[in-house]
């Protein structure tokens, strides 16, 4: 007997063990062995064990072992009335892909409805097309509305082109069909399949609209762009979402542009203060094609909420900074959500070029920004309090020295240290009753941080003092 039959077999005794810490080892051991059916069945049973310990092994072993019996054994439990044990086992067939496909289409007629509708819905997420003529079959002898839907929207992610007609047929025969219908013709993406959704559009209902705008975004040419222009301006209410998502995909895919008028700015605008993140950011992608002062104040409103929308309306603000600057104070005086993000812009504002905030800046605006970055100091972000100390020496260090007590007393020990590491490049008599004040501090490297610095100015201003004759 071989060494790697030994493992097996040990292995496979400590399955049956009451522990469930030995039976997680004995499981992850057989990962990446060659393994006989007997061992197979045995492991497949484990995806009920009661130990969560267990049944993660179980996910990683069955899903990564080579072994080709396995997605034989695992189908049949997907007829496990545990819906737990159901979830692992479809999960790990997933995860096997292509390689489960055959065990699945082997089974899939010995389950009930439910069954088929769990296992379509894998294969459609597999994507292997191999499934695709199965499917078809499927959706035409079945009677069940959830098998058929599942069937619908596997044939789409799968681009079977050859159920085309069949969709067509279906589409009337049941409302509830409609918008699974548009949103797989709209992934299999033919001429016909194009032409069919548009014509069908201006008779049905918001939901299958929906659906149909969306698969046009997918798979719309420039009539469909200049369509749904069109379409813009009798939309009311969400419908407007979808619309805008679509014309940004339709103006990038083919380099189109928009039109300019108040009409499609206020359908941005409105689809900029929807929920769904994947409409704002297409808004966004409109928005910053219009140089006006409301696009420029709409961004610095949004700016903070996300990372992907504020590398597009980043270069917008820098574009137009007084009107930034103008903003700002009004955005900390309401305790804006996003005062952290812009501070942090107003850094980089700084960062760019010193030189250009004489350009930039107007005088009453730098004291509206200097009071509001005062009322800073006292928010309960630490981070925020932090920037507002280092913005304030930035943009107007005299304010900030005479706040310098009052950024000591921060109960953030970083904060106290940025500020010393500030105070360290500032050579005026003010710093040094900051730093006397600071070398009593509770923290220890605050203290002795501030006895560091002051001592180095006391021994440089000694230097400098001119010899008496």
């Amino acid at each position: 007997m071989t060494r790697d039959e030994n493992i097996v077999i040990e292995s496979r005794r400590l399955l049956y063990s009451g522990e469930p810490s030995e039976r997680s080892i004995a499981v992850a051991s057989l990962m990446n062995e060659e393994l006989d059916d007997e061992t197979i069945k045995i492991l497949c049973s484990l995806v009920e064990d009661g130990d969560s310990g267990v049944r993660n092994a179980v996910d990683m072993t069955l899903s990564y072992n080579l072994s080709l019996q396995i997605p034989k054994y695992l189908v049949n439990y997907i007829s496990f009335p545990r819906i737990a044990t159901r979830n692992l086992a479809g999960d790990i067939l997933l995860k096997i892909g292509s390689r489960a496909v055959k065990s699945i289409l082997e089974y899939i007629d010995s389950g009930n409805d439910d069954d088929k509708k769990f296992l379509v819905d894998i294969l459609g997420l597999i994507g292997d097309k191999k499934s695709s003529q199965y499917i078809l079959d499927l959706m035409k002898s079945s009677r069940n509305d959830n098998v058929v839907l599942a069937c619908i929207e596997a044939l789409g992610s799968l681009g079977y082109d050859e159920s085309i007609d069949t969709m067509f047929q279906y589409y009337e025969r049941n409302e509830l069909y409609k918008p699974t219908i548009v949103e797989a013709l709209g992934k299999i993406g033919t001429k016909i399949a194009l032409d069919f959704i548009t014509l069908k559009y201006s008779e049905e209902d918001e939901l299958t609209k929906f659906s149909i705008i969306e698969s046009l975004g997918n798979i719309g040419n420039e009539d469909s762009f200049f369509f749904l222009i069109s379409e813009l301006g009798e939309a009311i209410g969400p419908i407007i979402w979808p619309i805008i998502d679509s014309i940004d995909k339709l103006k990038v895919k083919y380099n189109l542009d928009i039109p300019f008028d108040d009409k499609m700015k206020k359908a941005i605008l409105q689809t900029v203060d929807c929920p769904d993140k994947k409409y704002r950011i297409s808004a966004v992608r409109l928005l910053v094609v219009f140089d006006d002062e409301e696009t420029v104040k709409t961004c610095i409103k949004i700016y903070g909420e996300n990372l992907e929308l504020d590398e597009i309306i980043r270069p917008k603000i820098f574009f137009q900074p007084h009107i930034f600057f103008s903003e700002f104070p009004g955005i900390v005086n309401r305790k804006g959500e996003n005062i952290r993000s812009l501070m942090e812009l107003l850094k980089k504002f700084s960062e760019e070029d010193n030189k250009i905030f004489g350009n930039m800046i107007s005088n009453i605006q730098l004291r509206n920004l200097t009071d509001a970055l005062t009322k800073c100091l006292d928010n309960p972000d630490e981070e925020v309090r932090r920037l507002s100390v280092e913005l304030l020496f930035i943009y107007n260090q005299s304010t900030a020295l005479l706040f310098t007590e009052k950024m000591a007393e921060d109960d953030n020990m970083w904060n106290k240290l940025k500020l010393l590491e500030i105070l360290n490049e500032i050579n005026l008599p003010d710093v040094n009753s900051v730093l006397i004040k600071m070398t009593t501090d509770t923290e220890e490297m605050v203290n002795e941080k501030a006895k560091s610095i002051l001592s180095q100015k006391l021994t440089l201003n000694l230097e400098k003092k001119p010899e008496r004759k």
